[in-house]
């Protein structure tokens, strides 16, 4: 980044100051591992150490400065002489409005993430503030912190200058590094997609994005090797209880432990153990001595070099014999399925998962199920999806559902879900309007981003129900259980009499469409009446910008469709669904009225845009015509329960005016 770029987004930023520490490391120990938890500017006093940050490493003596952000990894070894250093912990928000150049250079060039450190030329008047800060810090009053924020202006702005004349450079953080040194470290404790993006400031799909350019997998995949590398090192170098084992790396449940590593590595752990013997140590040692702590050190499966091959990691010195029989997870999977439908006393036809394909469900129910779950005779069902075709000839009792849309098409019809993915934008895993209609034991299989291979094939469905979302993944999951692939697009209604066809609810289906075409109509009369032609728009606060859904999207069609109401011309498009525009650009959309999307997820940029003066002089929102509406149950939830009730908040809020 050009320094002056550098300069801009500090100049424009509204920073905070968090917290200021000050700390002594002595020779023979050392700070391994830290992981900051905000942006931090470091300044060592005096001593001499090893610093690192990720991948950076610097030879720090007195009067030593350099910055982080979140996130970083923080390492302090080699500590020849007493080293003592202060850190101020700061965090920076971009303030709105904001031109849309600047947005696009912090997003491309965050500052306040970036990792340098350098010896000033000049460092007393570093050191003066930051011991300054320090003291007004500890003092605690308001006026205190309030001169500790001067202080840090002036911290920042000596640094900068110094670091520009001295050329100094700054490295962008390599999240890759972070995540990757981060799940080495804590992979017995539960890690998510979605927790690694949160801890190091990034979206999920951009996370995935980067794991797969640099290690051609993704971030769970990635910890799933992990966790399996060091059960084999146990299993290989120790006695221990397979349920100890299963919890030094991970798992609460032995026997889902189990099943993972028969998965992921072709054989049940004791058979793994007994192969991974020498013959003869087999044979004449059967109780080896254990030497490996549970739970202690964490292998490192991946080297940090990267023009390396990251998949040639140590495999901790097994046989060749076993190394032959590993499978990869999809064909040992698949070996499985084929070794079940032998066996199996009804035959089952599975063609490919490919467009086009015919998969056949067997018909005969096994021993002791209760025989309601089979169709009447001759009465299979074809249902067509983006995968092609699948025939059941069986009711599904056990349903998967990997778009949380469809859990709403479910209730609808009187049915549960077995398992389900959440939803992510609010703090609830599931809306409001659901509560009371799920089972407490449903099982929870991830995120629509990222669906839990795992939980799913624990859950043993007899149905999935995926959408294009999980594409990548259409092949595994269609060998855990029959699977359809619905289009998340496809309107509710169609989406529902697809449900009804799987479930033999075809007229229950029916009866939901049939109510809301009738309750839709009537308001459609009533808002014509009263609406005069005035302009609706549906609007949502993302990325530091506004997104407008167009005519062509799914849930403002209730508005413009359903409802008969006007959009602004800039809205009316039968091509794309939403674009991105700037907050100024709201004064020309110019709408009458607006339903405003946020969540919990948007809540501070939603406050941020509402407290601007452009937002203040919109006309809608002089005239108190601005309604805000929850994101997740107008876009996350597109089916009949959550659409009944988009219509009653419209009726309520363009009637009543609440």
């Amino acid at each position: 980044m050009a320094f002056q770029d550098h300069m801009l987004l500090w100049n424009h930023a509204a920073l905070k100051v968090l917290d200021v520490r000050y700390a002594v490391i002595r020779p023979g120990d050392r700070l391994h591992g830290y992981q900051l938890p905000a942006n931090v500017f470091l300044y060592s006093a005096c001593g001499r150490a090893q610093l690192a940050l990720d991948e950076l490493e610097y030879a720090a003596d007195k009067c030593f400065v350099c910055h982080a952000g979140k996130g970083t990894f923080l390492d302090i070894v080699h500590v020849t002489e007493t080293f003592e250093y202060y850190m101020v912990y700061y965090s920076a928000t971009m303030t709105l409005p904001c031109r849309r150049e600047l947005l696009r250079l912090y997003k491309d060039d965050n500052p306040f993430q970036l990792q340098y450190g350098f010896a000033p030329q000049y460092p007393i008047p570093l050191f003066l503030r930051i011991e300054q800060m320090m003291r007004e810090w500890q003092r605690g009053g308001q006026l205190d912190k309030f001169h500790v924020k001067a202080l840090f202006y002036q911290f920042v702005y000596e640094l900068m200058k110094q670091l520009q004349s001295q050329g100094g450079t700054a490295t962008k953080p390599n999240v890759v590094a972070q995540a990757i040194r981060y799940i080495d470290e804590h992979y017995a404790e539960p890690v998510t997609l979605h927790s690694l993006a949160s801890l190091f400031q990034c979206n999920v799909r951009q996370l995935q994005r980067l794991f797969k350019a640099r290690l051609q997998l993704g971030p769970i995949d990635y910890l799933m090797q992990v966790r399996m590398q060091n059960a084999k090192a146990m299993l290989r170098q120790t006695d221990a209880p397979l349920q100890h084992i299963a919890e030094s790396v991970g798992y609460s449940d032995g026997y889902y432990f189990s099943r993972m590593f028969k998965k992921y590595v072709g054989v049940s752990p004791l058979l793994y153990r007994e192969q991974a013997q020498p013959q003869e140590h087999r044979r004449l040692n059967p109780s080896r001595l254990s030497r490996f702590p549970i739970g202690s050190g964490r292998l490192r499966m991946y080297s940090r070099i990267d023009d390396e091959n990251h998949y040639q990691y140590k495999d901790g010195g097994v046989p060749p014999m076993y190394k032959n029989i590993i499978m990869k997870p999809t064909v040992g999977l698949m070996l499985c399925l084929l070794l079940l439908s032998a066996c199996s006393a009804a035959p089952a036809n599975q063609a490919g998962s490919g467009s086009g394909g015919t998969n056949q469900v067997a018909s005969q129910p096994a021993s002791g199920t209760d025989s309601k779950q089979a169709l009447k005779p001759n009465s299979s069902v074809t249902i067509k999806h983006m995968k092609g075709e699948l025939t059941l000839e069986r009711r599904p009792e056990k349903i998967a559902v990997l778009d949380t849309q469809f859990v709403d098409q479910l209730i609808a019809l009187n049915e549960q879900p077995a398992g389900s993915v959440i939803t992510t934008a609010d703090k609830t895993p599931f809306p409001e309007y659901l509560n009371g209609k799920l089972k407490d034991d449903m099982k929870l299989l991830g995120t629509k981003d990222e669906p839990n291979l795992e939980a799913v094939i624990a859950m043993d469905p007899d149905f999935i129900i995926c959408t294009q979302f999980q594409e990548k993944m259409y092949d595994s999951l269609a060998k855990i259980a029959p699977t359809v692939m619905m289009d998340r697009n496809e309107d509710w209604r169609d989406s529902l009499v697809t449900i009804g066809k799987i479930l033999g609810k075809e007229k229950e289906a029916q009866k939901v469409l049939s109510d809301y075409n009738e309750k839709t109509a009537k308001l459609k009369a009533e808002l014509t009446a009263k609406m005069g032609g005035q302009t609706v728009a549906l609007i949502r606060p993302r990325d530091n910008n506004i997104r407008i859904h167009t005519t062509a999207h799914r849930t403002a069609a209730i508005l413009y469709k359903d409802l008969g109401l006007t959009p602004p011309k800039q809205l009316v498009n039968d091509k794309e669904t939403s674009s991105m525009i700037s907050l100024e650009s709201l004064t020309e959309l110019n709408a009458d009225h607006y339903f405003y999307l946020t969540d919990d997820q948007f809540q501070k940029l939603s406050e941020q845009i509402q407290s601007t003066a452009v937002w203040k002089n919109l006309n809608a929102v002089k005239q108190n015509h601005v309604y805000p509406v929850n994101a997740t149950l107008w876009i996350g939830y597109y089916g009949p329960i959550a659409m009944n009730l988009v219509v009653d908040q419209i009726a309520e809020a363009l009637l009543t005016g609440k």
